[in-house]
């Protein structure tokens, strides 16, 4: 059920000549502007959206290295 303890999130990185998809699990969406941490180091949230319900994750999250 989304909405309460963790959820799972999609986090797509992206960088110079890089792209990459990597599962998360947070307590909420985050909002743009925030860092989250990644296997490529912190990166710097820049669009995030909610999926249906259907959907196994509760968002995606794009970000970008610094």
């Amino acid at each position: 059920m989304k909405g309460s303890g963790l959820q799972r999130f999609i986090v797509k990185i992206e960088g110079p000549n890089l792209q990459d998809i990597e599962e998360v699990e947070l307590l909420q969406l985050p909002v743009e502007g925030e860092p989250i941490e990644t296997r490529y180091g912190t990166c710097l949230i820049v669009a995030t959206e909610s999926l249906d319900d259907d959907s196994p994750f509760a968002g995606q999250i794009t970000c970008r290295l610094p």
